[in-house]
């Protein structure tokens, strides 16, 4: 067996994973600006070079953003999302749409079964703003993808939660075309929703399963 030996990370890469982890932790949140070289400097104690090596190199990865004299943002929480994201621009919205009712469908019945005290207020809480949205399809969209997260969540499984959270932004535009051009009515879909979160609540996978089929038939 041959063992090789640790490579030793480079300045801009331990800089790097660094900023990674911030964004992962919430320090710098996605859609927002990171600070400026300067700062970064400052924080670091780095050469400025060094500090651009390594912001570069998330830009190409699709992590980051620089946007001319406006700085440089978040695009994505990690090189995972990144890459989904890539991928996703270059598909269909019907494809994003049969992803979606894949992760769903597994996702209800594992939150179904394991959902906690805890996770149905973040469900409910979520549901409830949905109800009192009477925003347009774009924002209407965004509350009901809110709800769906917290159901992800409620899964406990980092993977399915991982893997929707980095589709969100299609599902969100499917969901808002789906609305807008089927011209769903509002009270159907908060029926539908209220019934699905109490068959969460319920602990019953069979009638989360029945609700999840009808909502993605929307």
């Amino acid at each position: 067996m041959q063992i090789k030996k640790p490579v030793k990370l480079s300045l801009p890469k331990q800089i790097t994973l660094e900023i990674e982890k911030a964004i992962k932790n919430g320090i710098f949140k996605v859609g927002e600006r990171i600070p400026s070289e300067p700062d970064l400097v400052k924080k670091f104690a780095v050469s400025r070079n060094t500090i651009r090596e390594a912001i570069q190199s998330l830009i190409q990865a699709g992590v980051l953003e620089s946007r001319q004299g406006n700085g440089t943002y978040v695009l994505t929480n990690d090189r995972f999302e990144a890459n989904i994201l890539t991928r996703l621009s270059n598909s269909k919205i019907q494809e994003v749409h049969e992803v979606r009712s894949s992760l769903e469908k597994e996702i209800v019945k594992l939150a179904a079964q394991r959902r906690t005290q805890s996770d149905l207020e973040e469900i409910k809480k979520a549901l409830d703003e949905i109800n009192i949205n009477k925003g347009s399809f774009e924002e209407n969209s965004e509350a009901d993808l809110k709800f769906h997260l917290a159901i992800a969540k409620a899964s406990h499984n980092s993977i399915f939660y991982d893997l929707y959270k980095s589709i969100s932004q299609y599902i969100c535009f499917s969901v808002a075309k789906r609305l807008e051009l089927t011209l769903i009515e509002e009270k159907l879909i908060s029926q539908l929703h209220i019934e699905l979160y109490e068959a969460i609540f319920s602990q019953d996978v069979k009638k989360a399963e029945e609700t999840i089929n009808k909502i993605l038939k929307i």
